[in-house]
């Protein structure tokens, strides 16, 4: 009998270890926030599980639960759309933005202060929803290919530089608000963006969806 105690004490210690370092059965659900490249909607039917969030699922093994909320055209200027995100889903482990890319069409003085009054925006509205502690990662827009653009071709070096700005001032964000970040630009080769110099074919998803694996909190409490 004593031998069966002592059992039960073991095995009972050993669920609490691993309950306090947040080993759990259960995935991690990691809310994506982005535009059409976290979307995906550029590609074909047929390579859509191609896209980065889809092949990050995969990756994850099962220890994470990613729920797609990109939209094709979506700058940081949605605030309003987030919010509704969030009433849509009332739980979530880990938040990612991915957002810029559409931002950087607009090569003024003003992009860069607004698009970071809407990122902190939605940084505050997240932890009021999900809790302080909520694991925020902010994603610096990816590069583009200016050979291949097509309406914004004529001002293919202002959207490039606009593009390099809003990565580092999210950088500087994430600091100030204590969210983790990742850059996409220069993760993606030209040869991926070809279609229109904007959205990667599926070989250009694969390095964004490396990219922001390498950041994302799998069996972490």
């Amino acid at each position: 009998m004593r031998g069966f105690q002592k059992i039960r004490i073991t095995v009972f210690s050993l669920f609490l270890l691993f309950h306090s370092f947040g080993y759990t059965a259960e995935p991690r659900t990691v809310i994506v926030f982005g535009d059409s490249i976290t979307a995906g909607s550029a590609l074909p039917k047929d390579q859509q599980s191609h896209a980065w969030v889809a092949l990050i699922q995969k990756q994850a093994e099962g220890k994470l639960k990613l729920v797609n909320e990109g939209k094709g055209g979506r700058p940081t200027n949605s605030v309003k759309e987030f919010e509704a995100m969030l009433l849509k889903h009332p739980h979530a482990d880990q938040l990612v933005i991915a957002l810029g890319t559409n931002d950087s069409r607009d090569i003024t003085d003003q992009c860069i202060p607004k698009a970071v009054k809407n990122i902190r925006a939605m940084i505050t509205k997240a932890r009021a929803a999900y809790g302080e502690k909520l694991p925020i990662l902010l994603v610096g827009p990816p590069n583009i290919n200016k050979a291949a653009l097509g309406p914004t071709k004529p001002i293919a070096n202002e959207r490039e530089g606009k593009l390099k700005e809003l990565g580092a001032a999210f950088e500087k964000l994430a600091k100030e608000e204590q969210c983790d970040f990742v850059t996409l630009f220069g993760v993606i080769p030209d040869s991926s963006l070809l279609k229109d110099g904007v959205h990667p074919d599926p070989a250009g998803n694969e390095p964004i969806a490396k990219s922001i694996l390498s950041k994302l909190m799998i069996g972490k409490p």
